[in-house]
């Protein structure tokens, strides 16, 4: 029992993960419209709530943000 409570536990995790990646890749997707694989500011000139973090988000100061600073965006 103890088994198939831990098998169990283990698969919705992998599903948890799966589903959070995906979501970070649907929302990095929805502001990266020119789909170069990185947000710029003129892409978020619509969006204020990530127009006030950019610079704080953007931690080699390129002027554009990874999907890896975008992981830390808050909404």
């Amino acid at each position: 029992m103890k088994q198939l409570i831990a098998a169990f536990s283990l698969i919705f995790l992998t599903i948890s993960a799966t589903v959070l990646a995906s979501q970070m890749d649907v929302r990095f997707t929805r502001f990266d419209s020119n789909a170069d694989n990185a947000i710029s500011l003129s892409e978020v000139n619509e969006h204020p709530e990530l127009i006030k973090q950019f610079t704080d988000l953007d931690t080699n100061s390129d002027q554009r943000l990874s999907e890896q600073e975008f992981e830390k965006f808050k909404p």
